[in-house]
């Protein structure tokens, strides 16, 4: 399998890490796609992802995945 390395959102948080539906989860965690949120959908649709997992499609559409953070 190709490797691919996160995206980040913002070079001056690099420790914001975002990832694409279908692509290996980077770290254990709770995670949440973007579109949950914009869409005003509860923090519910967080979902627990294991490394090395790939992440999910959301209602059938790809999304952007971010960790959820304490």
């Amino acid at each position: 399998m190709k490797r691919r390395c996160p995206a980040v959102l913002d070079h001056a948080q690099a420790s914001t890490l975002a990832v694409r539906t279908g692509e290996h989860c980077p770290e254990s965690g709770w995670w949440y796609p973007v579109q949950a949120r914009r869409a005003g959908l509860p923090m519910a649709t967080s979902r627990f992802v294991g490394q090395g997992s790939v992440l999910p499609a959301v209602g059938g559409s790809p999304s952007l995945w971010l960790p959820t953070r304490s």
